[in-house]
């Protein structure tokens, strides 16, 4: 099983949520709520049906989430996703999507790899 500290090599810094939260135990159970939160789903699907609002909410979440986590990688693709939303341009998110996509996935990954 991997550590948390290693789990964040590649995805977010250890350092910023250790001061935040104090310790491993904490934050397993926040990465925990990280692996069962449905608003990448809920992104994804609203950009596939081109739903502006819906995907910007679902953005502008798991930017907070993943900003509290400091899950770093997927924070700053998503800051992309959900500027473009907020200005509308649902052709620039999509064109952005591909990037979040792939740092979730990366993320999700990792995180299960922790005994939580």
């Amino acid at each position: 099983m991997m550590t948390v500290r290693n789990c964040y090599n590649g995805i977010g810094s250890y350092e910023k949520v250790s001061a935040c939260f104090h310790s491993d135990e904490k934050i397993k159970r926040f990465l925990r709520m990280f692996l069962e939160d449905e608003n990448y789903g809920r992104l994804k699907t609203s950009l596939e049906q081109d739903n502006t609002e819906d995907a910007f909410v679902a953005a502008h979440t798991l930017k907070g989430i993943c900003q509290n986590l400091s899950l770093d990688k997927l924070y700053n693709a998503d800051v992309e996703v959900t500027e473009a939303l907020r200005a509308k341009n649902l052709g620039a998110a999509k064109e952005k999507f591909p990037r979040v996509k792939e740092e979730y996935e990366k993320a999700f990954e990792r995180i299960s790899q922790i005994e939580l």
